[in-house]
């Protein structure tokens, strides 16, 4: 999502000379010559003005937006827009510093990977391997730096070596096929991994391209269910009762875009129609919710052009798709979707201001408990509500779309660090990515423990029902197979036929019992799943 604004909004009378008063900024020039960017932030005190629709400006990109008079933007410039800007800014007494003076340079000093950025397609297996194996602390035995940026690449590799680590637990799936021809790789986590009748949390990130660790977020996620599972209870139950379906670049193609090495990350939309950032569509406008009524453009140039239609946009019509599909509609339980930056817990929704769905006091208490959590661990503070009500109205975002139309309970937009006054924005240190994808994954582990009781609290009000109906157990088991025969909700459970060799499925019932004695009786639907020899259900 990013610091952004919508064409509706303000902005004052030094933006307006700007674009009007003739400094030569004209897109032509920036594209034929796309070198030393730099980022200025100047203090907004003049008045502000409904006189400009900012998607004229193609040669300026916005990183923070001034809301209201006193508070500062923070620009990126081209070099044949560096220096009119700041004359300008002096001719009209405009408070300003030069935050970032060479943005390439700082993007090569934050990867440490020089000459590398448009290079790392990593077509030798063993390359592949030996890079992602450096500075890796993880018991995951798929190999990969979490603590430095990759490509979509490397990020493919890596999920097909967990796919094939962790074949019980992991598989991957294809959502759809990008402007570009890459597939829109997922990865599938749940055991048994076949099951397709568990709730489901959904989570992705690289919706826009420039935010890199929204998607290196999403890898620490992933990294935490699969090296963990058998191991941490935490863990191993989220796995047990839940099914992930973690997307971790949703834009492969503008993702790899801003990866190059001709550019820096500039860019956040696709790459339909590629004529640099001139083209291309803001996915987060795309979905079809209020679409086009606020915070987007229909100027193919700017930063939010929404479209030609609502679902213009393969990546986004894969998201649709697969949320309908029979796998995974009405089964949802909670989607969240990462970005960068400014660090907030959002809700919906974010089409206009004061707007809520009429669960908003489940949402907003789940999140205040999440942020909590997460704040328990760095210190990090984020801000809760709406896009519209903490930034600015914005419709056709996947999160609105998700509560509103794909009915998902818990829907969250968490913009991550770094906050929003930080001078470096996008561009974050790889030395904070662990400690973001720690924090995080600590606020988001609230959601899913909610989810875990929810659903457990369904499942024992099923079970404890049958059983004051059916008081014999094999009666009960065979009553309750008809019953869950009829419902794709349980098609999952199994029961011990008198064949069957009586064992557990799971490794941790024996601590299960420790500390829940009663746990057989009042958990049979999931004992019978996993500990069958543990809770005497054999014959």
């Amino acid at each position: 999502m990013g610091i952004q604004v919508s064409s509706q909004y303000q902005y004052p009378d030094f933006w307006t000379g700007l674009l009007l008063q003739g400094i030569g900024l004209q897109h032509s020039a920036l594209s034929n010559n796309p070198l030393s960017h730099s980022v200025t932030r100047s203090f907004v005190v003049a008045p502000l003005i409904y006189k400009i629709n900012f998607t004229t400006r193609p040669m300026l990109d916005f990183w923070k937006t001034p809301k209201r008079v006193g508070e500062f933007a923070d620009v990126m410039s081209g070099p044949m827009a560096t220096q009119p800007l700041i004359e300008l800014l002096i001719r009209n007494n405009m408070k300003h510093i030069i935050t970032i003076s060479d943005v390439e340079k700082l993007i090569i000093e934050r990867e440490s990977r020089e000459n590398d950025n448009a290079q790392l397609s990593m077509n030798n297996p063993l390359e592949s391997f030996i890079r992602r194996l450096k500075d890796y602390s993880s018991s995951n035995r798929a190999k990969l730096s979490l603590n430095e940026y990759h490509s979509y690449n490397e990020i493919s590799q890596w999920l097909e070596d967990i796919q094939f680590h962790y074949p019980r637990i992991a598989a991957i799936f294809t959502i759809g096929i990008t402007h570009e021809g890459r597939p829109i790789k997922g990865i599938k986590i749940g055991y048994p991994i076949h099951a397709t009748n568990k709730r489901i949390i959904w989570i992705d990130g690289g919706v826009h391209a420039r935010e890199w660790a929204a998607i290196q977020t999403a890898l620490y996620f992933i990294d935490q269910l699969v090296s963990k599972y058998g191991s941490d209870p935490q863990i191993t139950a989220y796995i047990d009762a839940l099914n992930f379906y973690i997307i971790p670049v949703v834009n492969p193609d503008g993702f790899e875009y801003s990866r190059s090495d001709i550019v820096p990350p500039v860019c956040k939309k696709d790459r339909w129609k590629r004529e640099r950032c001139c083209g291309g569509v803001d996915l987060n406008r795309n979905f079809d919710f209020h679409w086009g009524e606020s915070g987007s453009s229909t100027d193919i140039c700017s930063d939010i052009y929404q479209g030609s239609t609502a679902f213009s946009e393969s990546e986004t019509r894969a998201i649709r798709d697969k949320m309908f599909s029979p796998e995974l509609y009405g089964k949802v339980d909670a989607f969240i979707t990462l970005h960068t930056y400014s660090q907030m817990w959002l809700h919906p929704y974010s089409h206009q201001k004061h707007t809520f769905p009429d669960d908003v006091e489940d949402l907003k208490s789940v999140a205040k408990r999440g942020i909590r959590t997460l704040e328990s661990l760095y210190g990090t503070k984020y801000r809760l509500g709406t896009g519209a009500d903490i930034l600015y109205p914005s419709a056709g975002g996947s999160d609105d779309w998700a509560k509103a139309k794909a009915k998902v309970k818990y829907v969250y937009l968490l913009e991550l660090r770094p906050g929003e006054d930080e001078w470096d924005g996008f561009l974050l240190d790889r030395k904070q990515l662990i400690p973001t994808g720690r924090e995080t994954w600590e606020g988001v582990k609230v959601v899913i423990d909610t989810v875990l009781k929810q659903h457990g609290a369904r499942l024992k009000n099923a079970t404890k029902t049958l059983l004051q109906k059916f008081p014999s157990q094999w009666q009960y088991a065979e009553t309750l197979s008809n019953i869950f025969n009829k419902f794709e909700f349980f098609k999952t459970v199994q029961f011990l036929d008198s064949g069957a060799t009586c064992r557990d499925a799971s490794p941790w019932c024996h601590n299960w019992i420790r500390s829940s004695p009663n746990i057989c009786k009042t958990s049979i639907i999931y004992m019978r799943q996993d500990c069958f020899k543990s809770c005497d259900y054999c014959v």
